[in-house]
């Protein structure tokens, strides 16, 4: 098993936080991830 790494995206208005994991050979899918959560997260919130 290879090396993890873990992303963790942060509303500053709100502090709403979403977590993504994924490979650390792929850091940009990782946070894209994390970033893609936090906006379904907010998006959730509004409705």
């Amino acid at each position: 098993m290879g090396a993890w790494l873990r992303v963790a995206a942060v509303d500053a208005a709100t502090g709403i936080e979403a977590v993504a994991t994924g490979p650390a050979e792929a850091p940009a899918m990782v946070e894209r991830l994390a970033a893609a959560k936090l906006e379904r997260l907010l998006a959730a919130r509004r409705r």
